[in-house]
């Protein structure tokens, strides 16, 4: 008798979006998936990496089993260990490293997240005592929620946005045909059925500007001065919410007096787009109510300007009454009781962020270091905790709200300041792939000074290749969800595993599980199991986990039947103030300007003149193509590089003529950071003398050691990008990404 085929209700974990899908279980064995047209929050959306899926896990790459560096770091040389031995021998050397240099020595690195993955290197982390986390937030939407927070007390920046009900939004370094398809679905149906406007602002004619009713084509970094062009023109010509002003927001008179400094003409010099299409952009968004700015992580990768353009944006939607409105940016708070008057117990609550000792929260890499990092340091949480935990009545969200600079982790570990990194613990990121430039990330990597380098994924990536332990992890297949999106509101998704983890692999509650009993943690570590986690955080709702996954997602009393808005109404802002500082309180206690500002890139042809004799083009080394996911979904055979089987380099047709370039050619990319060559793809419609390069690019197909490590040398674009101090991101220390000076000559 043949086994009957399953249908379970999971969560896809292939990017952050975690859509729902239904897997087809036979036995042990994944037959089919679809989109889950049940699921509340997806609507049975499935991209090209969910319909991969099942040839992505079946791939003959996959790790199974746990592997122990033998040779020197990078040779290469691998045996298989136990999982009891591995974390035995992991947790006596993080003793003995926190006994001889303190528990700040350990440095941790997270990828983006994949579902229940925050609170658990959190817990762990702030159990043993160090303050030292690194991660691709810096680039990538961290700095972003950082900034919403100090000015508003809670997340409106735009990765929420109402698009169904909006009648103007904003993609701003954005192109979601790409990278958000079940977004720009929503954007399309507005279009269609609001006659919705759109306006998209990049340096080319994206897929998504091809359907704008207004592109905006701006020299890149120059975003900051752009939004404060748009905001001079809604200021001066009154086209703000002039009600919502006076009742709910604070140094108005003082942005209004900064803005003058930024008149459209000069804008219009700064960024190459024409006042005429400023003023324009300006009057469309605030005349057009209700409408929105979309989330889009281009702007988190310009160094200098990224999060104080944030600055600009928040203050966009606040003035033009966009916040917590139909059509607008909604607030979701966390904590919020639900029908039965039980609460779902938080990531923040989970973290025990409280266990972390005041002494050890400012040794903190950055914690109080001049113009770098301020507003993610664990010093800006604890200023905007009280606000939040008095308007929330939980804990303040702690996951996704500090880090560290990764341009100061490479020198505690090669040079030990400012005071010795020693253990590096890496999951679900692979730091060659997307940090920079490569070459310092490659010393520290091989430094005598690191001691333990420990690193937990999917496959053997350049990264693991420099390990001394590597570690299979369980993908989302494997694992159950029970999530709150990182504590960004009070709605709870839950997710059945389709099939137990294969050969050895381990989800990640269970790795830091384990951990935490191997350094002594036993005791806050009672739960066996993620089910077991997720049947505790459930328990004041009253529902079981199993409830859970049939229901799908959980919503509040705020959402349903119908979404509750203007809550501010009733509680007002969770800031001191109650209010949303347009003059923020909290970066002037962090000794930053309270208000925004712009500045020329640490490197550009604007402020860097001398570099740009030589290097004329400007280049921005953060694209990427469906079904790519950062440097994941390279491996050979995968549908992924069956379609995109080489690297491409996009550039403008008569650029490239005049370098004697054909489409198609290999081409090399310099700066004065390093060389890299990818394929030329013409466009002529991206600017002249800008050029976009495809990241996190290398070889699972090269040899994963010494010299090679995979490839990662010859096409990765973080060999190209900057991060210098000065050149990071004032406020968060991302480095710099885009905006950069290249040249570019055939291979």
């Amino acid at each position: 008798m043949s086994e009957l085929v399953e249908i379970k209700k999971c969560i896809c974990g292939h990017c952050e979006k975690q859509c729902g899908i239904l897997v087809h279980v036979k036995g042990d064995t994944i037959v089919k998936t679809e989109g889950n047209r049940e699921h509340p929050l997806s609507k049975g959306y499935q991209c090209e990496r969910q319909r991969m899926a099942i040839e992505w896990l079946n791939h003959p790459d996959q790790l199974m089993y746990p592997l122990k560096r033998v040779g020197e770091r990078g040779e290469g040389r691998w045996q298989r260990v136990t999982w009891d031995d591995a974390m035995g021998e992991i947790g006596q050397k993080l003793i003995k490293i926190r006994e001889r240099y303190g528990a700040e020595a350990l440095l941790m690195n997270e990828g983006t997240t994949r579902g229940n993955d925050h609170w658990l290197h959190h817990r762990f982390r702030n159990l043993f005592g160090s303050p030292n986390l690194i991660g691709s937030g810096s680039v990538c939407a961290m700095n972003q929620n950082a900034m919403s927070f100090a000015l508003v007390g809670d997340p409106v920046w735009g990765y929420a946005s109402d698009l169904e009900n909006t009648n103007c939004a904003i993609l701003w370094g954005s192109n979601p045909p790409v990278s958000w398809q079940r977004w720009w679905v929503e954007i399309i149906k507005s279009k269609q059925k609001r006659a919705m406007k759109l306006i998209v602002i990049d340096p080319r004619c994206s897929k998504a500007a091809e359907r704008a009713d207004l592109w905006l084509q701006l020299r890149p970094a120059t975003d900051g001065a752009l939004a404060l062009g748009m905001l001079n023109v809604v200021i001066n010509e009154g086209l703000y919410d002039k009600e919502f002003v006076k009742k709910w927001t604070i140094g108005f008179e003082k942005l209004k007096e900064r803005v003058q400094e930024y008149p459209v003409e000069k804008v219009a010099q700064i960024t190459r787009v024409s006042p005429e299409k400023i003023i324009q952009a300006a009057r469309m968004f605030a005349t057009a109510r209700p409408a929105c700015i979309c989330y889009g992580v281009a702007t988190d990768q310009i160094g200098r300007n990224g999060t104080v353009l944030e600055h600009t944006r928040v203050c966009l939607r606040a003035i033009t009454g966009n916040i917590d409105v139909p059509g607008g940016e909604p607030i979701l708070r966390p904590g919020e009781k639900m029908q039965n008057g039980g609460v779902f117990v938080t990531e923040s609550e989970l973290a025990l962020f409280d266990k972390l000792p005041p002494e050890q929260r400012k040794k903190q890499l950055g914690y109080d270091v001049k113009n770098i990092n301020r507003l993610l340091s664990i010093r800006s949480h604890e200023i905007t905790s009280g606000p939040i935990e008095k308007a929330y009545g939980v804990a303040a969200p702690s996951s996704f709200r500090f880090n560290s600079p990764t341009s100061m982790a490479w020198p505690a570990i090669i040079e030990g300041k400012p005071y010795p990194i020693k253990a590096l613990l890496c999951y679900a990121s692979n730091m060659l792939a997307w940090v920079g430039p490569t070459q310092k990330v490659y010393e520290a990597f091989k430094s005598p000074n690191l001691e333990l380098f420990v690193v937990t994924d999917f496959f053997m990536q350049p990264t693991a290749m420099l390990a001394d332990y590597f570690l299979p992890g369980a993908s989302w297949m494997e694992r159950f969800t029970c999530i709150n999106y990182l504590d960004f509101g009070s709605l709870v998704i839950g997710g059945d595993r389709a099939i137990p983890p294969r050969g050895e692999r381990k989800d990640l509650y269970e790795f830091f599980r384990e951990l935490g009993h191997a350094t002594g943690q036993g005791e806050y570590w009672p739960w066996r199991t993620l089910e077991e986690v997720s049947e505790y955080r459930l328990k004041p709702m009253g529902i079981t986990f199993r409830e859970l996954i049939d229901k799908m997602v959980i919503f509040p009393p705020s959402m349903v039947p119908e979404f509750k808005w203007k809550k501010y109404e009733e509680v007002g802002f969770a800031t001191r103030s109650g209010k949303v500082e347009l003059y923020s309180s909290v970066l002037e206690d962090l000794g930053c300007d309270p208000l925004p500002y712009y500045e020329e890139a640490g490197e550009g042809p604007v402020s860097t003149p001398e570099v740009a004799k030589e290097y004329p083009l400007i280049l921005c080394a953060g694209g990427n193509h469906m079904p790519f996911y950062h440097s994941e979904w390279m491996q050979s055979g995968l549908g992924s590089r069956k379609k995109h089987p080489d690297p491409v380099m996009t550039i403008h047709p008569e650029t490239a003529q005049n370098l004697g370039i054909n489409e198609g050619d290999w081409a090399y990319i310099e700066t004065r950071r390093g060389r890299i060559k990818q394929k030329a793809v013409f466009d002529p419609t991206i600017l002249s003398d800008v050029i976009l390069v495809q990241a996190g690019w290398w070889y699972p197909e090269k040899p994963s050691k010494e010299p090679s490590l995979g490839g990662v040398w010859e096409s990765n674009a973080n060999v190209l990008v900057l991060d210098d101090l000065d050149a990071c991101d004032r406020l968060s220390g991302g480095f710099q990404i885009r905006g950069l000076l290249c040249k570019v000559y055939k291979a």
